[in-house]
C-alpha cells in the first residue's frame, strides 16, 4: 500500500489510534532515585541487646597513717564480657495466597491484555509496522513465571486483539476478557471511554497505556491506572510551559477539541490562559469522530472556517493532532497550531499517510508528554530485558529494532506489563480490587522501563509527570524534542 493513498486518507479519523500504538508512550526522564518498597511480609530484624558493662571490683588499699589521705588506685579496665552471638535474620513470613477474587486463585493470577489489532488496521490501508503482540506477552509472562511469578502465583496472560473504533468491537473485547477468560486485571489500549467497561461495569482494575483523566477516574471508583501521564495534567502542563515561554503572547487564541470527554481539558486550560492575559477568542468543540469520513472532514472544516472568521490567529489543539492540521491545509488557512496531545511526541511517519505538507506542519509545535527516543528506550536495561525475553523464546522471528514503531511497541507493552506486575506484587496474597488500589496508591516513586521517576499515589493514578517541547523537523517528517524534560504539577 502506498503512503498517501486515497484509502489511507479516507481513514483519517483513525489517527488517534495510530500514534498511540506505534510509538513510545509516556517516557519520563526525571532524575531521581527510586524508592524501593520493602516486601509486605518482611519483619524487621530484632536488634541485639546492648552490651552491659560489668561492675569493676576495687581492692581496698593498705592502711596508712591517719594524717595521710588514702590513695585510690588507678581504675583498671574491666574484663569485656563475651560478645553475645548475633541473632539470625528471621526468614520472611510466607505470603498466604488466597483465592480471593475472579481471576485470582491460590496458584494463578489471570491478566487480560486488550491490544489494538495492527493487522486489521493494515488491511484498511494504515501502514503501521507489525508487532507480535501475543508472542511478546507470552514471553514476558513466561520469563516472569520462571523467576517465581507473583509471590509464587503463575501469571496467565490472555491477549484479545480488537479494532478500536466504535462500541461493538470494544465491548466484545471487554466481554471476552471479563466473561470468557475471567481475568482479574486488564492491561489496555482502549480509546475514549471504552475502558470503563472494565472498571465501571465490571469493577475490575485497568492499567492503560494512556487515557486516565478525572471523569474516567471518578466513574471507575479509583480502578483506572495508566503509564502515560494524566490527560488533563498533560494539557495543563503543556499550556503552562507555552505561557512561560511566551508562545501565546499577543495571539488571539482559539481552543479546539473533538470528543466530548475532552471538554475536561478545555475547562482546565481556558482559565489558565485567561489568568495569564492571553486573549481567548472562543472554545471550538467539533464532536467525536464518526465512521462517515466525509462528515468528519466537513465538521472539522466548518470549525476551522468559523475560527478563521472569528479572528483566531493561534489554535491551541487539545485533541487529535492531525485532523485540524489537515483541515487548515484543505481550506488554505496558514495559522499556527500549538499541540498538546502525546501523538506529537511519537515520531512516526503518519504525516506521510495523511498527505500533510511540510508547509502545514512547519506551522505547528507541541509541548506534551515526554517520551523517550528509540535510542533512549533501547539503552534502558528493563526494555532490554523485555526484548531479550522475547528473543530467547521466539528468536526465529526477531524484532526489527531498526524500526522506530517496533521499538515503541516493545517499550509501551513492556512498561504496562511491568507496572501491572509491580502493583500485583505490592497487593500481596489477598488480591482484590480494593487491595490492588491500595497497593498502587502506596507505591510512591519508582522506575519503569524507559521511565525513571514514575509515581503513583492517592492523588496520582498515571505514572508520568514530565512534559517536553517538540518542533517539526522536515528531514524526519515528525516532531523532535527540543530542550530538557519539564516537571509538571498534579491536577485535581
Amino acid at each position: 500500500m502506498n503512503r498517501g493513498s486515497g484509502t489511507a486518507r479516507r481513514w483519517w479519523w483513525l489517527i488517534a489510534v495510530l500514534a498511540l500504538v506505534a510509538a513510545a508512550c509516556g517516557g519520563n526522564d526525571d532524575d531521581g532515585s527510586a524508592d524501593t518498597a520493602e516486601p509486605a511480609a518482611a519483619e524487621e530484624q530484632t536488634a541485639a541487646p546492648a552490651e552491659e558493662t560489668a561492675e569493676e571490683t576495687v581492692e581496698a588499699p593498705a592502711e596508712e597513717p591517719a594524717e595521710e589521705p588514702a590513695e585510690q588506685p588507678a581504675d583498671e579496665p574491666a574484663d569485656e564480657p563475651a560478645e553475645a552471638p548475633a541473632e539470625p535474620t528471621p526468614a520472611p513470613t510466607p505470603v498466604e495466597l488466597i483465592a480471593s477474587y475472579q481471576g485470582v486463585t491460590e496458584t494463578e493470577i489471570h491478566v487480560g491484555v486488550a491490544a489494538i489489532d495492527l493487522e486489521t488496521l493494515a488491511s484498511m490501508g494504515i501502514d503501521l509496522s507489525p508487532f507480535p503482540l501475543e508472542d511478546y506477552y507470552a514471553a514476558l509472562a513466561d520469563d516472569l513465571n520462571q523467576r517465581g511469578g507473583i509471590h509464587g502465583r503463575t501469571a496467565v496472560v490472555h491477549v484479545s486483539l480488537f479494532f478500536p473504533i466504535g462500541p461493538a468491537p470494544n465491548e466484545e473485547t471487554c466481554l471476552e476478557l471479563m466473561e470468557d477468560k475471567k481475568v482479574f486485571v486488564v492491561i489496555g489500549q482502549f480509546l475514549e471511554d471504552y475502558a470503563l467497561c472494565i472498571t465501571e461495569t465490571y469493577g475490575h482494575p485497568y492499567v492503560g497505556h494512556f487515557g486516565e483523566n478525572a471523569e474516567r477516574q471518578a466513574r471507575s471508583n479509583g480502578l483506572f491506572f495508566a503509564t502515560e501521564m494524566n490527560q488533563t495534567r498533560m494539557r495543563v502542563g503543556g499550556v503552562a510551559e507555552m505561557i512561560r515561554a511566551g508562545d501565546l503572547e499577543g495571539h488571539n487564541v482559539g481552543i479546539y477539541y473533538e470528543a466530548p470527554p475532552d471538554k475536561e481539558y478545555a475547562d482546565a486550560v481556558q482559565p489558565l490562559l485567561e489568568e495569564a492575559g492571553v486573549n481567548v477568542v472562543g472554545v471550538y468543540p467539533r464532536g467525536a469522530p464518526l465512521s462517515d469520513t466525509v462528515a468528519n472532514q466537513q465538521a472539522t472544516d466548518n470549525i476551522a472556517q468559523r475560527m478563521e472568521a472569528d479572528g483566531v490567529d493561534m489554535i491551541v489543539n487539545l485533541s487529535n493532532v492531525h485532523g485540524i492540521i489537515q483541515s487548515t491545509q484543505r481550506i488554505g488557512w496558514d495559522v499556527p497550531i500549538a499541540l498538546t496531545n502525546g501523538q506529537a511526541a511519537d515520531r512516526t511517519t503518519i504525516s506521510d499517510d495523511l498527505s500533510l505538507t511540510d508547509e502545514a506542519l512547519a506551522r505547528t509545535f507541541a509541548v506534551t508528554t515526554d517520551k523517550p527516543s528509540p535510542e533512549e528506550s533501547l539503552a534502558d536495561p528493563e526494555v532490554q530485558a523485555c526484548i531479550a525475553a522475547y528473543e530467547e523464546r521466539f528468536g526465529d522471528e526477531p524484532l526489527d529494532l531498526s524500526d522506530n514503531e517496533v521499538v515503541g511497541s516493545a517499550t509501551n507493552h513492556c512498561r504496562a506489563f511491568a507496572l501491572t506486575v509491580k502493583i500485583l506484587e505490592a497487593a500481596g496474597g489477598n488480591i482484590t480490587p480494593e487491595t490492588f488500589v491500595a497497593a498502587a496508591e502506596g507505591l510512591g516513586t519508582f522506575d519503569l522501563p524507559a521511565m525513571a521517576g514514575a509515581a503513583l499515589s492517592p492523588d496520582q493514578h498515571s505514572a508520568g509527570s514530565m512534559v517536553r517541547r517538540y518542533e517539526y523537523a522536515p528531514e524526519a517528517r515528525s516532531w523532535l524534542p527540543v530542550g530538557d524534560p519539564i516537571p509538571t504539577d498534579s491536577v485535581e
